[in-house]
């Protein structure tokens, strides 16, 4: 942040010499999330008193645009420089051979700053069990020890769902299908899909569908399940039907499946880290989770024993043999949404697996097999609809995070509180019932399926959330054409 606060507020283009006080804890502690304070504390140097408070002064972005500056400011940036003249002569002598290797990476990190907004440019340190890792510090002491996210290359496999509806319709998607995610048919309205985000109409302005073009749709599909979604053979596509009354088909959701091959590697320290920890990726429909779950599912099956619950067939596409983008992960199909439960508890106890991976889960028994299956030994990956928060107002799905009860308090103990937040004294508070299912969150949004939140540690989020507090998270984004990824601490 400073150096990106130099470039473009100071106007300096260019630095050199510089030493990142943060990549040389790092190095030296292996921690990337280093306060300056904390620097202070390791280096047994006195810390800066007024740190926190001018923390919070500079979430106001016109601070440093004030001229003169205000004497509070100024007094604490002469502080600051003060303390980092103490701090850079123990760090020298601690650094010892590495210094001139840390002075590069920090010079490095300096020159990219700006164009990055002072995020961290991140990789992750294969033999440091993938912990998330400087990308500018491994590049110059441990290249060969590096991980970094590749470019993702997407599968557009759309030619099979576009040739089951007019050729009218489609005149105007062939040329440009990256971007197509759903064709909707429903009678006796227009047709139109969406396009990254945006509606589009098909045909000519006078062209409404037919009974007859959602009947041949449906005869070339051969059927829906009881959870009127259908599919195609070794596909990833997914079909909706909307009926009426008399259960007959008058509408049809035609949602386009790809895999994209790199989605994961955000993640890779989650994934290829330590192998106990369950995680549940959230968001609203759209957002991407089952896109995101394929390629974790394929990245972890090259390991070790994967089993999918394939409640629709949606991971790992329709018919017998799964698609190839599952890579070795067997699957087993739920015949329907009734009997997801079942299935989830016979894949522990046939199968062994070592990692089950369920989409969508929606459902309260869902939710205690899913327990079930962790007390089991199974690591766990799952999507979900909504965030955390969301998901906390659940009654039915906030199990999966530890759920929440109602305790009473003795008339001390709730004084005490009352104290502490600050508020009337309340005799009940509402606490975590238990240890969460899923030990790390990952929040997607729809239309920014390349910036993703991550909550490290959901039991303590929920404790905080439940405390009517913010929680500790970080922001991951990802450059889609390198694959670089940046990642910044943030409160939600």
């Amino acid at each position: 942040n400073d150096a990106a606060a130099l470039s473009t507020i100071g106007g300096i283009s260019e630095m050199k010499g510089t030493l990142d006080t943060q990549l040389a804890m790092e190095h030296l502690t292996g921690d990337v999330f280093f306060g300056f304070n904390r620097v202070l504390q390791e280096l047994g140097e006195s810390q800066h008193m007024n740190k926190h408070i001018m923390q919070h002064q500079m979430k106001n972005k016109d601070l440093f645009s004030q001229r003169p500056l205000p004497r509070d400011v100024l007094q604490y940036a002469v502080d600051d420089v003060k303390l980092l003249v103490g701090a850079y002569e123990k760090l020298h002598e601690r650094l010892g051979n590495h210094w001139e290797a840390i002075q590069r990476a920090s010079d490095m990190r300096a020159r990219t700053a700006a164009g990055s907004g002072g995020k961290r440019n991140v990789c992750f340190d294969v033999p440091n069990s993938y912990a998330v890792a400087s990308y500018e510090l491994l590049a110059m002491l441990r290249p060969d020890d590096m991980m970094a996210p590749l470019p993702l290359k997407v599968s557009n496999e759309t030619d099979t769902l576009l040739k089951m509806i007019s050729e009218d319709l489609t005149d105007g998607l062939l040329e440009d299908t990256h971007k197509l995610s759903e064709i909707v048919l429903d009678k006796g309205r227009r047709p139109h899909a969406w396009i990254g985000g945006e509606r589009v109409l098909l045909g000519e302005d006078n062209r409404f569908v037919e009974q007859e073009e959602i009947n041949a749709v449906v005869d070339r599909l051969g059927g829906f399940g009881s959870d009127n979604r259908a599919g195609l053979e070794r596909q990833l596509h997914r079909i909706s039907a909307i009926r009426n009354r008399e259960s007959d088909i008058i509408g049809l959701t035609l949602r386009f499946g790809r895999h994209v091959s790199g989605n994961a590697g955000i993640i890779s320290d989650l994934l290829f880290g330590d192998p106990t920890k369950s995680v549940l990726i959230l968001g609203e429909p759209g957002a991407g989770k089952t896109t995101v779950v394929r390629e974790v599912t394929r990245l972890l099956a090259e390991r070790c024993n994967v089993c999918i619950v394939d409640t629709s067939n949606e991971i790992a596409g329709d018919g017998d043999i799964p698609h190839p983008c599952v890579g070795f992960a067997r699957r087993m199909m739920v015949p329907s949404l009734d009997r997801q439960t079942a299935v989830m508890i016979e894949c522990v106890q046939n199968h062994t697996p070592e990692v089950m991976v369920i989409d969508e889960i929606g459902r309260p028994t869902e939710v205690e097999a899913a327990r079930t299956c962790k007390n089991r030994g199974v690591r766990l990956i799952a999507s979900a609809h909504g965030d955390l928060r969301k998901l906390l107002k659940n009654p039915k799905l906030r199990g999966l995070v530890g759920g929440v009860e109602t305790v009473t308090l003795g008339d001390m103990q709730a004084k005490a509180e009352a104290e502490k937040q600050g508020g009337a004294i309340q005799k009940t508070k509402a606490e975590r019932a238990g240890p969460p299912t899923f030990d790390i969150i990952v929040e997607l949004k729809r239309g920014a399926h390349d910036e993703w939140r991550v909550v490290m540690d959901a039991g303590d989020a929920v404790d905080r959330i439940l405390r009517g507090e913010e929680y500790k998270a970080q922001r991951r984004i990802r450059d889609a054409e390198t694959g670089a990824v940046h990642l910044a601490l943030e409160s939600a």
